[in-house]
């Protein structure tokens, strides 16, 4: 029982002194410190700890204190009210929080890989950008790239692409309502895509024998290439 008050804040005298009141129900600082085992300048110290945190009182019995523990149910009183303190300052605390986040970078292969990185583009829910459209997706994920284009437009999310110009009949099939393209002229054909989206950089390969996504979290390597994009959506 011990182990547990300590864990609810009681120091293990604190704890040692009220299970022996509560048994005792009442007694006198010096009978308890030879119950616990304790020097009665000790005792007097860690009653009065208790006395303070609410969990003993005293009676005055022919000039003595005698000493009485309040009902265990007084600490999870004690714990609520803990609570509802820290419950207050959360807030304040939670905007002292700032943390950098770590750059991360994660492979994805083969054509579930790619899925699996769509399906991080819609978790976003955000407008996505994208330069050196192939079109090969439509190819690759015939049937499933589709479904992923309604379930963008479906989530409001946007879409502007920088395309190759070989890539015009695929670029054909987005819903127009939330797809805006631009194309690159044919001497500028890319062979992999980059996809700007969250706070992540993907580059993306589509070609029969090399299948796969590499994606960069970096807030500020997000940031470099999203102002590359606006500045090549621009001159287009």
């Amino acid at each position: 029982m011990e182990d547990v008050l300590k864990e609810f804040g009681l120091n293990e005298r604190e704890a040692k002194m009220y299970i022996a009141l509560l048994k005792e129900i009442s007694c006198t600082a010096s009978k308890l410190a030879k119950i616990t085992k304790m020097n009665r300048t000790t005792a007097y110290l860690e009653l009065e700890n208790l006395m303070r945190k609410g969990l003993v009182s005293y009676v005055i019995k022919e000039s003595k204190r005698y000493y009485q523990a309040a009902p265990p149910e007084k600490i999870l009183a004690l714990l609520e009210n803990k609570k509802r303190r820290f419950e207050d300052i959360l807030p304040k605390l939670k905007q002292q929080f700032i943390r950098e986040e770590p750059f991360k970078i994660e492979v994805f292969e083969g054509k579930e890989g790619i899925k699996t990185f769509y399906h991080d583009i819609y978790n976003t829910g955000k407008e996505f950008l994208v330069f050196g459209a192939t079109g090969k997706a439509t190819e690759v994920l015939k049937y499933s790239y589709p479904n992923f284009l309604k379930k963008f437009t479906k989530a409001n999310i946007k879409e502007r692409v920088i395309a190759n110009i070989q890539a015009k009949e695929a670029m054909e099939t987005h819903p127009k309502t939330h797809f805006k393209v631009k194309y690159l002229p044919g001497k500028y054909k890319s062979e992999v895509t980059t996809i700007i989206y969250g706070n992540k950089i993907a580059i993306q390969s589509l070609h029969k024998e090399n299948i796969y996504v590499v994606i960069i979290k970096d807030k500020y390597l997000h940031k470099s290439y999203k102002k590359y994009f606006e500045f090549m959506w621009s001159c287009i």
